[in-house]
């Protein structure tokens, strides 16, 4: 039998990306989230996948609320995204770069 690949959600790749690569301390949760959001709907462009005009105001919310979930399991426990990048094993950081670039090549 031959193992199947596992696929990981772009939009999770992306999320990881960006908060394992945390850089500004003044951004608030809620830019945080709308840069990974942005970061998606132009990889979605980028893939020839059409978000219909009526509807992006409703997929960006669906989005958002997505990943705030994420962030919210992600960082459990945490106070700030600072806070959890002390604790992140360097191994995860690495491993994050790798599919993001494999999903910038593709």
């Amino acid at each position: 039998m031959k193992q199947q690949k596992k696929s990981v959600d772009p939009l999770y790749v992306i999320f990881e990306q960006h908060l394992y690569n945390f850089q500004d301390s003044d951004s608030d949760r809620k830019t945080f989230i709308l840069e990974v959001v942005s970061d998606y709907l132009n990889f979605l462009r980028k893939k020839n996948i059409t978000v219909p005009r009526s509807l992006e105001q409703q997929i960006v919310e669906e989005l958002y609320t997505q990943v705030n979930t994420m962030l919210v399991k992600k960082i459990y426990g945490c106070l700030t995204i600072q806070d959890y990048q002390t604790k992140l094993p360097k191994t995860s950081k690495r491993r994050a770069k790798s599919r993001y670039s494999k999903l910038n090549a593709g």
